[in-house]
């Protein structure tokens, strides 16, 4: 109570009207309990001047502190550091010029909030700031790709406005990729771009609960001639309402039915025991994943980038999953999940672009034990482990430059820099800006440059 006292007399003046200061009872609940930070104190700034304020003064008294959105993203690596978490969901305004197409958003916005206000203006938009894939980038390249400008509060509390290649080349080529390792990104700005087929794509969801089909599935998704208008997801997981462990398919098209109908065509074929398929706007495309976005629980997930998707390989895993959930029943919505996009728009883009490396992975995969008795975490550990070294072993092409290719949204804990973001001399470069921007790596939370 005293560290909270501390807080409010040193700060409630400084801070505009509505900010809010909290205690340990209004911690945030974030996506992954499994290493997320238990503050003394949560603010609530309103505005940039108030994040400002706030990162001053945990400076001035030696204090860690940490922002988030949502609360959904990956892992917090130095989690225990932190005293202070900075919350910032109530600076989510989203305002768009129609006649640009720009979009200006808020340091809290969340993606739905995003995509309801692009779609309501017949636009389409992704997520940024560790890169940012997503159905879209098939025909617009990475989010980050599309990112104009941005706000960010540094290490030292200073609020720098307009941050772009034009005023900071070197930075903004930092901030695409790696941002939340510069600063709090406090407003951003980024290119929309206008609706195809009134906005409306095929997708649903296909249920393989014959096991046996498996090898089959991951043929046809191999062997797809993936266009801009397509991404497919492949799931193990429990599904309603049996929650018996099934082979799940996520298909997507951004087009009319009878061209989708043909772009499937060798996935239908395999013959899925459910199949639930329909038109929808862009607004809803994510409600299917809203279960796994839920916060709260513990899911110490690993991700890598893949080139392939060996069929024997995937036999293994599968046989692993189903192993992992009758010995633990606590953890019977583990998901273990592979994405395919199309990757011709990213690679058209010069890779020194961004510090965002891994434009030639063919897949994202990722594997997410999701349970709630942490006395599991050195058995969830160990499988996310044994998942990722078949991955390695039978689903990448190492080259001479880095071994293992992972997203930055979808890494582990402890992945080195060469995995993040490539080869010695990007991470040369890397560390170089970062020492200029945060010399005491002040903003090291989810990862240490």
């Amino acid at each position: 109570m005293a560290y909270l006292n501390d807080f409010k007399a040193g700060l409630e003046g400084r801070l505009s009207d509505k900010a809010r200061i909290v205690g340990e009872d209004g911690t945030v609940t974030r996506w992954d309990e499994s290493c997320a930070p238990s503050p003394a104190v949560t603010i609530f700034p309103q505005c940039e001047e108030d994040v400002v304020e706030i990162v001053k003064f945990c400076r001035q008294k030696g204090i860690k502190c940490f922002a988030q959105g949502g609360g959904h993203s990956w892992r917090v690596r130095n989690y225990r550091e932190i005293d202070v978490v900075i919350c910032l969901r109530d600076m989510n305004s989203v305002a768009i010029d129609e006649d640009s197409r720009k979009i200006n958003f808020g340091g809290g916005v969340v993606v739905q909030e995003l995509i309801e206000a692009a779609t309501a203006k017949q636009l389409e938009v992704g997520s940024m700031l560790c890169g940012g894939i997503g159905r879209y980038m098939g025909k617009y390249g990475l989010a980050a790709d599309n990112l104009l400008s941005c706000n960010f509060v540094d290490a030292a509390g200073t609020l720098h406005q307009g941050v772009s290649r034009e005023t900071d080349e070197d930075l903004w080529w930092a901030i695409r990729g790696a941002g939340t390792s510069f600063g709090i990104i406090t407003q951003a700005t980024v290119q929309a771009y206008p609706q195809s087929n009134n906005g409306l794509s095929w997708t649903g969801t296909l249920i393989f609960a014959d096991p046996s089909k498996l090898e089959a599935v991951v043929e046809a998704i191999n062997e797809l001639n993936m266009d801009e208008n397509m991404c497919v997801h492949l799931l193990f997981a429990c599904v309603p309402p049996t929650h018996s462990p099934a082979i799940m398919v996520v298909p997507w098209y951004y087009g009319p039915e009878e061209e989708a109908e043909r772009a499937w065509k060798p996935l239908l074929d395999v013959g899925p025991t459910i199949r639930e398929t329909f038109m929808a706007p862009a607004n809803r495309l994510n409600d299917g994943n809203d279960p796994f976005g839920e916060k709260g629980g513990r899911k110490p997930g690993l991700g890598l980038g893949l080139d392939t998707l060996d069929p024997k390989a995937y036999r293994h895993i599968w046989d692993l999953y189903i192993q992992f959930l009758s010995e633990n029943p606590d953890a019977a919505r583990t998901v273990i999940l592979a994405e395919r996009y199309s990757r011709a728009k990213l690679l058209s883009i010069d890779r020194d672009s961004t510090v965002f490396a891994h434009r030639g992975s063919k897949y994202e995969a990722i594997c997410v034990p999701w349970y709630t008795d942490h006395k599991l975490d050195i058995r969830a550990n160990a499988f996310s482990q044994t998942v990722r070294n078949i991955w390695i072993q039978k689903c990448c092409k190492p080259t001479e430059t880095f071994e293992t290719k992972s997203y930055i949204a979808f890494s582990g804990l402890n992945e080195p820099l060469q995995t993040l973001f490539g080869d010695q001399e990007r991470i040369d470069k890397l560390m170089g800006i970062k020492k200029k921007w945060d010399p005491d790596n002040y903003w090291g939370a989810l990862m240490d440059i």
